[in-house]
């Protein structure tokens, strides 16, 4: 037996597949306890952010007042709409039921569609 491990079985699929979260997050098959875990994950993670970005940003408010303040808000604004939704769909694989997961991925990699098509 060779005691060598393979490291290609790892790195088959993308390590965070943000499109695949997406999808799962459109899905009516994946349950809301998953769906709502990962935004809250996401949102304390963003919020972890900002929090540690508070001193930068007055530094840069003092500054340049009415540009810091205005480009503050600004960035803030986009960082809390997207910064959960993005880490949301990163970490639903992740989260969602497995067996739910690995048919998504399926139905995605064989274009196989969402509904029966019926031919009248």
């Amino acid at each position: 037996m060779s005691s060598t491990i393979r490291l290609s079985r790892f790195f088959q699929r993308p390590l965070m597949d943000v499109k695949l979260g997406f999808a799962l997050m459109l899905d009516r098959r994946v349950p809301l306890r998953s769906k709502l875990v990962a935004i809250l994950l996401g949102l304390a993670a963003t919020g972890l952010v900002e929090f540690l970005e508070i001193p930068v940003e007055s530094i840069i408010a003092a500054l340049v007042p009415i540009l810091g303040i205005a480009g503050d808000v600004v960035i803030d604004g986009a960082e809390l709409i997207a910064g959960p939704l993005l880490l949301a769909n990163a970490l639903l694989p992740f989260i969602a039921p497995r067996t739910i997961v690995e048919r998504i991925r399926a139905e995605r990699a064989t274009g196989a569609p969402k509904s029966p098509i019926v031919d009248i």
